[in-house]
């Protein structure tokens, strides 16, 4: 058959609605989006990485993403619905060529402001559809307050891992994502005392992608986020505890350890330097620094009431993905090393739950007060 015959024959079998599958393509996996108050994100989940192109039409509004050598299942085509979500309406997924999968992101008449990246391990494509002021003198109401200008109160704490993600694993098949929810729910109930409003990100053993934890911190309008984890070094005589606050800067230690809590390799990482200059970095770091400083602080305090010889492995700077993702000031807590027998053995005990809950507790309320001195003396 000749060349135009054939993309003839192509084009028909997609006129009619005969989808067969070329051999060799990837495929969408899941389409999911997350509503971040602010705006909407959409995530576009791949079996393999591909390249794609966006481009934006006005007549009627609309933003697609094209993805090449990529098939797109009717699961995945069904289209989902935004009813008040502007400027997001409607998003829906087709087959635009035989190997090429469109994803189109149906706006509301004023179109919309967006930004897209992408990720890996697994291979995503992220767009955050933000709403774009309309013309004409046209009012909306006013935002939320920015977290600069309002009193600390809502408080997100992510008990990292879970579900089929196990994180690191210590003696004895003991599993971070355990350990880590009991310190996180001790660290609620501290919080709730002090007339706190607390919420986890997960209350069982549930897996959660890193895009839905800071978005369910969005979506409750939450003031700080606070994720905690446990961790892992090839070198098993390494222990202690340090706190992370959100850079491009790093070295090949934080490297690792962002690797792992992203789910990523290290060489992976440098893609995310490009990431991570869009967004806004500049504007929550300072907080998050104070933030980061007061809970790894309080978290050695407590921590050596109990035990003497704990290791202050202080403040770092690193490139994890649930920081980046974070509408409000943001630190990750390594509450210790599951790969240190010693430590590890400390770290299942009630005590150690304790102790470090009380740590990261204090840590919250002594920025919740300097915050608010700080608001006071602007005043």
């Amino acid at each position: 058959m000749s060349r135009p015959r054939a993309w003839l024959a192509a084009a028909s079998l997609l006129l009619l609605g005969a989808w067969v599958r070329p051999p060799g393509l990837g495929e969408v996996a899941e389409i999911r989006s997350y509503d971040h108050g602010e705006y909407t994100r959409v995530v576009i989940q791949l079996s393999r990485e591909a390249t794609y192109r966006t481009q934006e039409i006005m007549s009627p509004p609309r933003l697609y993403v094209d993805i090449d050598r990529t098939w797109i299942e009717a699961p995945q085509r069904a289209a989902q619905s935004f009813e008040g979500a502007e400027p997001l309406r409607r998003v829906r997924g087709g087959q635009n060529q035989l190997d090429r999968a469109r994803v189109v992101l149906e706006l509301d008449a004023h179109g919309a402001n967006y930004r897209v990246f992408h990720l890996a391990d697994p291979f995503r494509i992220v767009i955050d559809v933000f709403a774009r002021k309309p013309r004409g003198g046209e009012s909306r109401a006013e935002g939320p307050v920015p977290f600069a200008e309002r009193q600390v109160q809502r408080i997100v704490i992510d008990p990292g891992h879970g579900g089929k993600d196990p994180g690191a694993t210590g003696p004895g098949r003991l599993h971070e994502k355990n350990l880590v929810l009991k310190i996180s729910r001790e660290v609620r109930k501290r919080l709730l005392r002090e007339g706190m409003e607390v919420k986890l990100t997960r209350d069982r053993d549930e897996f959660l992608p890193l895009e839905e934890r800071t978005a369910r911190a969005s979506r409750w309008k939450a003031d700080l986020f606070v994720s905690v984890h446990a961790n892992a070094s090839r070198n098993r005589k390494t222990h202690g505890v340090e706190t992370y606050l959100l850079d491009t800067r790093y070295d090949r230690q934080t490297a690792r350890v962002a690797a792992r809590e992203n789910g990523t390799t290290i060489e992976q990482l440098n893609d995310l330097q490009i990431i991570l200059a869009s967004l806004r970095l500049g504007y929550s770091e300072r907080y998050a620094a104070r933030l980061a400083t007061n809970v790894q602080g309080s978290l050695v305090k407590s921590l050596r009431h109990q035990y003497s010889k704990t290791n202050d492995l202080g403040v770092k700077r690193g490139p994890f993905l649930v920081l980046f993702m974070a509408d409000m000031p943001a630190v990750l807590v390594e509450v210790g090393f599951l790969s240190n027998r010693a430590e590890a053995k400390r770290l299942q005990g009630d005590a150690f739950t304790r102790s470090a809950a009380e740590g990261i507790a204090r840590g919250i309320l002594a920025y919740r007060d300097e915050h608010a001195r700080r608001l006071l003396a602007e005043r």
